[in-house]
């Protein structure tokens, strides 16, 4: 069966580093990727600017083209991982639906949150050292405070769960 793949985690946590293995040739066309942050931060390399410049002007473009690749990639029957933040139960049904009824079986790979003041220190500086990307610290509190553990229940057939190292937690 195809599969979906969504990334669940805070940003800065290590989701689009979790996936660096897809970049490799190797996949060639068989894996998509929906990343609206990819397709900013390629369209912002392009023209000499900044992630941080483009992104109000640039994320309904950027929803529209990974929508467009996305419906490709189904007709295709290639496999995707949704690498976007997808903290609420709602945003992550929305695709557990599309995805389900194109015929794919949803996983889910989640980041949880840092839990610790060692953790929180890491965090803040990878956040602090994306340099032309940043999220107002108000907005990544609101972010974290609005997070949710995905469960089986929301329809994910699976669930790995890996702390802001990699490391996988069962």
């Amino acid at each position: 069966m195809k599969t979906c793949c969504v990334m669940v985690g805070l940003p800065g946590t290590g989701k689009s580093t979790l996936l660096d293995f897809v970049d490799n040739p190797e996949f060639g066309d068989s894996v998509f990727v929906y990343s609206t942050d990819n397709y900013i931060e390629r369209v912002a390399a392009d023209q000499g600017k900044t992630y941080d410049d483009l992104f109000s002007d640039y994320i309904k473009k950027a929803t529209v083209r990974m929508d467009a690749l996305l419906d490709v990639a189904i007709k295709e029957g290639v496999e995707v991982y949704w690498d976007q933040t997808n903290l609420g139960i709602g945003k992550r049904r929305k695709i557990i639906n599309r995805m389900t009824q194109a015929g794919y079986d949803v996983e889910c790979v989640c980041i949880l949150p840092p839990d610790s003041e060692e953790d929180n220190a890491e965090w803040n500086r990878r956040l602090d050292s994306r340099k032309g990307k940043s999220i107002p610290r108000n907005v990544i509190q609101s972010m974290k405070d609005s997070f949710v553990i995905p469960s089986t229940e929301e329809g994910f057939t699976n669930i790995r769960f890996y702390d802001m190292y990699g490391r996988y937690n069962d």
